[in-house]
């Protein structure tokens, strides 16, 4: 029995089967990358940095708006990983950190969790929607003004025209300095004209009012009595 054409049919099948991985590898990775070539650059970043392996994990984090020690930690994972129990843990923190920036990736762009998800665990497939599709990056939103438990920088403002500087607080109302005046000249004053005086019309002498007649079939009124003269004093 010819074992040796058994043994290199089977080695013939093995390195089929590698080469097809290879492959396989290789175009899931250039489809992802085109996606987040223009990922980056809707969100105003280089699409270059999605070529450099660490260096788009610096350009991923600036765009979602997380604090800064979350690329060390991916850089540190790769520094130690090799040490058995401590790289273990360091890579098991970052797999879970690059879950939660993939989820912040797809809510900058304006879509959900779920997104998220599906970003991390098929990049080749949701990265070329994001980039290819009609979503719009709207600020890193999805970490805060500040990062997860106030760690972290402002996020960047978003695209021109829709942000705005904060208005400037009012300037103190100028305190007024005294000047020394000049001698105050007096204005001339018109001449005023007096108006003509009217003629004044002499009004005719008043008349008493004659008393009224008594009535028919009355005796006039008697005059008046003056009383007697009172005697002098002794």
């Amino acid at each position: 029995m010819d074992y040796s054409y058994s043994y290199d049919v089977e080695s013939g099948g093995m390195a089929a089967l590698l080469a097809i991985y290879i492959i396989a590898v290789i175009v899931i990775y250039v489809i992802a990358v085109i996606g987040l070539w223009k990922m980056y650059v809707k969100a105003g970043r280089p699409g270059w940095a999605a070529i450099i392996p660490v260096y788009n994990w610096w350009v991923w984090i600036e765009i979602i708006g997380r604090p800064k020690w979350w690329f060390w930690a991916l850089v540190a994972s790769i520094l130690i990983s090799w040490i058995p129990v401590i790289g273990w843990i360091l890579n098991i923190g970052v797999f879970v950190l690059f879950i939660i920036a993939s989820i912040d990736m797809a809510k900058c762009f304006g879509k959900g969790t779920g997104f998220g998800i599906g970003l991390a665990f098929l990049s080749f497939i949701f990265a070329p929607i994001l980039g290819f599709g009609d979503a719009r990056y709207v600020g890193a939103v999805a970490a805060g003004p500040q990062g997860p438990m106030g760690m972290g920088t402002p996020p960047p403002p978003p695209s021109a025209g829709t942000w705005a500087a904060p208005p400037a607080p009012p300037e103190p109302p100028a305190t007024p300095q005294w000047q020394p005046q000049g001698p105050v000249t007096p204005q001339a004053q018109p001449p005023v004209t007096p108006e003509p005086q009217r003629p004044v019309t002499p009004q005719p002498p008043m008349t008493p009012p004659t008393p009224p007649s008594p009535p028919a079939g009355m005796p006039p009124a008697a005059p008046p009595v003056n009383p007697p003269p009172a005697p002098p004093l002794q």
